[in-house]
């Protein structure tokens, strides 16, 4: 009967996990059009009426170099009503294509929420201006099984859990994304504190294609 009640309650745990997602649009600027990017960005989300949700992310320690801009959703029904509204929006098209002009990379990505992050960096959202993120690529047919493994053995540090997502088509840096939020670089963990990181990484590597890599990124808010 124990192990009904878990099993029910990983069921309804899941069912509302899986109501919430990110829509997130990813951009590689060229080298000299980084702040006309970013200051663009802010732009086009005034515009789309993303101002106050959400927010940017901009290289900082990230091998790829990309600016990012994301904001929530509870559903994939309000992501279509979305994207049918944004499609009759003439200023919305402009401001893409300008800033795409900027640009060597443009894609868009819907990632799915396994799991939301929780603890005092989230209650405190505005205050963080870092994000730590780790890509995990899996094997084929194996996602499912990194994702069961990821969630039982990400804990987090200080209180705080990881977000852990999954986008909805292939993307290249990934299938798996472990993602935290952090108030300063002091957040980050050590070398030596990283090594509480090792049990996760042991409970997943039959299921990885390369280790996972790690990008650590700038977060604006506006």
């Amino acid at each position: 009967l124990l192990i009904f009640k878990i099993y029910a309650l990983k069921i309804l745990i899941r069912k509302e996990i899986i109501m919430s997602y990110n829509f997130r649009s990813f951009r590689k600027p060229h080298i000299s059009k980084i702040n006309e990017v970013l200051e663009g960005t802010k732009e086009l989300r005034e515009i789309m009426g993303w101002s106050g949700q959400g927010g940017i992310t901009t290289p900082l320690s990230n091998p790829v170099s990309l600016i990012s801009h994301f904001k929530a959703f509870e559903s994939m029904e309000e992501i279509d009503e979305h994207l049918d509204k944004m499609s009759s929006k003439k200023e919305v098209g402009i401001k893409i294509k300008e800033l795409n002009s900027y640009c060597d990379i443009y894609l868009n990505a819907i990632f799915e929420i396994l799991r939301s992050a929780s603890g005092p960096y989230i209650d405190d959202m505005k205050n963080n201006k870092y994000v730590i993120q780790y890509w995990m690529k899996a094997k084929i047919g194996k996602r499912w099984d990194l994702a069961d493994k990821v969630i039982e053995n990400s804990n987090g540090r200080n209180g705080n859990l990881p977000q852990i997502s999954s986008p909805i088509g292939s993307m290249e840096l990934g299938d798996l994304v472990i993602t935290m939020p952090l108030p300063n670089l002091a957040s980050l963990p050590t070398f030596e504190e990283s090594r509480s990181n090792i049990p996760l990484l042991e409970s997943v590597e039959d299921y990885l294609v390369q280790p996972p890599s790690r990008h650590i990124t700038r977060l604006w808010f506006d």
